[in-house]
């Protein structure tokens, strides 16, 4: 894997542009020296391609795509192209069931490459893609924006926690079900706070969804369908000691994240630990087997 040097800016390139997030991260690295987020620029990107079952990708691609065009960033006709006078790729199309194809179609080129947010639809895709990670000396980055915010990590600390209870918006799209949605954020930020290692999800109809881990810690995550803007989440540090957070989706939530992918490409370090990926796509995987079936559901180690 490669390790960029820290001189100039990174040039990074979209992928799939079907996102709020392709606008935004275009707007926040700048010109990479006087952005919101220093050390990177996007210079290229791909328009991706939109499933007819998918109106988040269907009925915004055309917009978000001009949008990206208009503040200077020249559309290319495949990824290739983009993977080519670049040196990262962002896959910010937001239909995970996309992920794997774009992944094993641009890992070969051996650059860093993030996936936003979902990061595969099932745990066999996850694993494939990190072995074509492996297998061509890719770096794989990963995580939901909100791992990376200050009111998170302030909150979180040392890292130490022995419990986390999560409420946020839990939306759903056709093809992501139950957490493979927005809820994919509060399992991210799950096991940022905990690790990896859930043994058991329970997600019963109605009900928060509860994650145990080996050890007995716990993780519950609830919320409404209709989308909001705000996260909160309680932590229970140690018996008598707890921390409260709160997250507004927008684009200054996104910084952290962004700051986090320039560094790791300097250093040539996940942004995110391989198992926590992992993890994180079995967890929503589990959550949705449990919810059609009614019944707590055990995660093989």
């Amino acid at each position: 894997m490669t390790a960029w040097a820290a001189t100039n800016p990174l040039r990074f390139g979209l992928i799939g542009v079907d996102s709020p997030h392709a606008p935004s991260f275009t707007r926040l690295f700048g010109d990479g020296i006087t952005g919101t987020v220093p050390g990177g620029t996007v210079v290229s990107a791909w328009k991706g391609e939109a499933a007819p079952d998918f109106p988040p990708g269907r009925d915004r691609i055309d917009a978000f795509a001009d949008e990206v065009a208009a503040l200077g960033v020249p559309l290319r006709d495949t990824p290739e192209e983009v993977a080519a006078e670049c040196d990262a790729l962002l896959v910010v199309a937001s239909d995970s069931r996309t992920h794997p194809g774009y992944f094993t179609r641009l890992a070969p080129f051996g650059k860093p490459l993030y996936v936003d947010t979902r990061f595969a639809p099932a745990s066999r895709d996850a694993r494939a893609m990190l072995a074509a990670a492996r297998t061509h000396g890719c770096l794989p980055l990963a995580g939901s924006p909100k791992r990376f915010t200050p009111e998170f990590r302030q909150a979180l600390g040392d890292g130490r926690a022995e419990r986390i209870d999560l409420t946020g918006p839990l939306p759903t799209q056709p093809g992501h079900p139950t957490l493979a949605w927005y809820g994919v954020h509060l399992v991210d930020l799950a096991v940022a706070t905990l690790g990896p290692g859930c043994v058991l999800v329970d997600a019963p109809a109605g009900e928060r969804t509860t994650l145990t881990w080996a050890d007995g810690r716990t993780a519950t995550l609830g919320g409404e369908e209709e989308w909001s803007p705000l996260t909160t989440g309680h932590l229970t540090i140690a018996p008598g000691t707890t921390r409260d957070f709160t997250i507004e989706a927008g684009p200054p939530m996104l910084t952290g994240l962004l700051a986090s992918l320039v560094h790791a490409c300097r250093t040539g370090t996940p942004n995110v630990p391989e198992a926590e990926v992992l993890d994180i796509v079995a967890v929503v995987e589990a959550a949705h087997r449990s919810r059609v079936t009614g019944a707590p559901v055990r995660l093989r180690r």
